[in-house]
């Protein structure tokens, strides 16, 4: 058996653990009401975005189209696939990694099966770290900042590098694979094509300008300008879906973690005081059993 001052012991290292979850809770749900704050400001920017970009498609014509069609058939064999994964850089999230890690391996087999190349594009240490150990081979990886929300600017740096795989030859074709967030503590791994453009959810029919948009732009050159900024504005949102899934699950995590530990720290309280209890029962025992034997020999 323990003795009371293993358990007070462990107790202490108990407390100790319960306060650093707490405080990993509290972090968690900053940053789970921050990243909710820029889901609404990150879709307006998007709707608009599209909004302008349907508008100069309608008004020039599809020679962009023609221009991504063209690059995704210069290559022969097999399609090259670029594959984004949306993980975390740190765990404590329950599975939420792991589980959109599988998920990517299951479509990489599909896809593969279907006589096309796989290049993982790991946005994530943690995933990557998975990967890794999985024995996948990561074609280009970036961590995100955990502190504090990502800024747009940084999905922008993120496109730069894709757009340049694009271009080289690099991938063909490009997909984001991210946890949705559907409610809290509820999220669902989800694939979307980005790359190339699906130019029929910009079917608008606006009227047609005169001028030059924006300044007296170039039409071509704003349209390139309006379909990368709508694969950042993309990219960002399901970044920020993910940021929401990932601190959910990390919340969900924490609390369960908290009330299994109050759980093994009140029986182990319960143990503490029972010990004790039979310590102070055995020294009164003890102090009677000599007040009775000094009575007898007087």
């Amino acid at each position: 058996m323990q003795s009371i001052n293993e358990i007070q012991n462990r107790l202490k290292g108990m407390e100790d653990i319960k306060h650093l979850l707490r405080s990993i809770r509290a972090m968690s749900a900053i940053r789970w009401r921050k990243a909710k704050q820029h889901l609404d400001i990150a879709q307006t920017y998007a709707d608009n975005v599209d909004a302008q970009l349907g508008m100069v498609i309608a008004n020039t014509g599809s020679r962009m189209q023609e221009n991504f069609a063209s690059l995704s058939s210069r290559t022969s064999g097999k399609t090259a696939v670029g594959l984004i994964t949306l993980t975390s850089d740190r765990g404590l999230c329950g599975n939420f990694n792991t589980g959109l890690v599988s998920k990517a391996i299951y479509v990489t087999e599909i896809l593969n099966k279907k006589n096309k190349a796989v290049k993982i594009i790991s946005l994530g240490g943690y995933g990557e770290r998975l990967f890794i150990n999985a024995g996948y081979e990561i074609f280009f990886s970036e961590k995100t900042p955990g502190a504090q929300a990502v800024a747009f600017t940084d999905m922008r740096k993120i496109i730069a590098h894709i757009r340049a795989f694009y271009k080289s030859g690099a991938i063909d074709e490009l997909n984001i694979l991210y946890n949705q967030f559907n409610y809290f503590g509820s999220y669902t791994p989800k694939s979307v094509q980005i790359l190339p453009p699906q130019y029929q959810r910009f079917g608008t029919d606006p009227q047609p300008f005169n001028q030059k948009p924006i300044i007296n732009s170039d039409p071509d050159e704003l349209k390139s300008f309006l379909l990368w900024e709508h694969l950042a504005a993309r990219l960002y949102l399901a970044y920020i879906e993910s940021t929401i899934s990932e601190h959910s699950a990390r919340l969900q995590t924490m609390d369960s973690a908290i009330s299994n530990l109050e759980e093994r720290i009140t029986d182990l309280d319960i143990q503490y005081h029972t010990i004790r209890q039979e310590k102070i029962t055995q020294e009164v025992l003890e102090v009677q059993s000599n007040f009775r034997n000094r009575k007898k020999r007087d």
